[in-house]
């Protein structure tokens, strides 16, 4: 187990919150057990880049593990949008320097 917990922490991974239980695996014999061998583990880059990520564990119906659904609410946007001031177009040499700009990129692909 320390082993499985150095590659998690070595690899920055996250473990995603359990929302709606607190176990994934149930054993239904004459001594009842239950635990949380089940879980969802992402980047931390993976984790900034997506909001209110959570795993929820569904019924279970055939295996004594209940399978996970990983939901996210949005995504992080980053930088807001350009917006254009059209008082630029005022500004000697403006232009030039947007179609440098343009033609300075290269794009593959279908267009």
């Amino acid at each position: 187990m320390f082993k499985f917990l150095d590659f998690i922490a070595r690899n920055f991974l996250v473990n995603l919150p359990l929302v709606g239980g607190k176990f994934t695996w149930f054993r239904d014999t004459e001594n009842p057990s239950m635990s949380r061998i089940d879980r969802v583990l992402v980047s931390t880059n993976w984790d900034d880049h997506f909001l209110d990520v959570t795993q929820r564990p569904l019924p279970r119906v055939v295996s004594d593990q209940c399978p996970l659904l990983v939901e996210v609410g949005g995504m992080s946007r980053g930088k807001s949008s350009f917006k254009f001031e059209k008082m630029w177009l005022k500004v000697k040499g403006f232009l030039d320097r947007v179609q440098d700009w343009w033609n300075g990129y290269h794009f593959v692909g279908a267009s």
